[in-house]
């Protein structure tokens, strides 16, 4: 028998404030599905479809390509809002017991919300600053976004196994 088919299956309503970082993550959403329809018809044909390191367009393609990321954003948004309803089939780095469970689940929950947000908007950044670069109005992603979407993802995992460790 597996480990996680031991586990207990427990509904555990959302918080207040994973209702309000779920409706950010939401209205990432939105915005990352809006702005390429707003901006469709003022795009050049070429429009960058890749950054480099430095965060400077280093490849062009046609501008169907400006409608990969708010895809891929919607499938994130949607795949991990449904993993999320399942965390009793998750690794766990700690024992699940019936005592520490619902603080478990809660914490890896939590997490998927934060990865999710913060995916959402990183997407959202990307976009815009892809839309903007096409349109000459800058020059690519921004000095130090590889380094802020980098410490953005750390710190929600960090935030992650603090929680998780302290709720063990």
């Amino acid at each position: 028998m597996k480990v996680a088919e031991t586990r207990p299956v427990l509904e555990i309503p959302q918080s207040s404030i994973e209702r309000a970082i779920e409706a950010i993550a939401l209205i990432g959403v939105a915005l990352i599905v809006a702005l390429p329809i707003h901006f469709w018809q003022s795009l050049p044909d070429q429009v960058p479809k890749h950054f480099g390191l430095v965060g400077q367009a280093d490849a062009w393609g046609a501008k169907v390509w400006v409608l990969t990321l708010p895809m891929l954003s919607v499938l994130l948004y949607v795949g991990l809002s449904l993993l999320s309803k399942y965390p009793h089939r998750f690794n766990y780095p700690w024992r699940i017991t019936p005592e520490n469970a619902q603080r478990q689940y809660r914490c890896a929950r939590q997490l998927l919300l934060g990865l999710k947000t913060v995916g959402v908007w990183i997407f959202l950044w990307i976009v815009w600053r892809t839309i903007q670069t096409a349109l000459g109005n800058t020059t690519g992603l921004g000095e130090g976004f590889l380094a802020i979407a980098l410490m953005s993802i750390c710190a929600t995992l960090e935030f992650y196994f603090l929680k998780s460790y302290r709720e063990r």
